[in-house]
């Protein structure tokens, strides 16, 4: 019996929906003096928290916080673009922390967040769709 990888799933599940009735928006609050966009369905939600004026040391210190329905302890996520575009990232206790991750897969993350449009965040057993607008002054280098 041959099973379908989460990632296929979720792909193909953007590109048969249907055109949105609304796009999901982005929700701005800023947590301990740094600005943090989220965004949230049902159960689950990403939030990206970006320290563009190195107020907590020099080195980037963004972090990406995924929580997804079905899996609450994922160990890697992927960022999949409706264009194709996907982003890698290793997760701890539902963190990817830009120190700690490959620098080209954060910008590949923050360059789809930043163009917008249909993506989903998916991992080994569950995935979370969104369609937003673009965030073209997301600073989170």
């Amino acid at each position: 019996m041959h099973v379908l990888s989460p990632t296929f799933c979720a792909l193909a599940l953007i590109s048969v929906s249907g055109p949105a009735l609304a796009l999901d928006s982005w929700t701005a609050t800023t947590e301990r003096g740094l600005p943090v966009l989220s965004l949230t369905q049902g159960e689950g939600s990403v939030r990206i928290v970006c320290d563009p004026d190195r107020v907590f040391g020099p080195t980037p210190n963004g972090a990406v916080l995924v929580t997804l329905p079905k899996d609450k302890a994922p160990t890697t996520v992927v960022f999949l673009a409706k264009t194709g575009e996907q982003a890698r990232l290793a997760v701890t206790n539902n963190i990817a922390a830009q120190a700690k991750i490959d620098a080209a897969e954060w910008a590949k993350m923050v360059e789809i967040l930043r163009t917008g449009g249909a993506f989903a965040v998916v991992s080994s057993a569950d995935s979370l769709s969104f369609e937003t607008t673009p965030l073209p002054d997301l600073a989170c280098e």
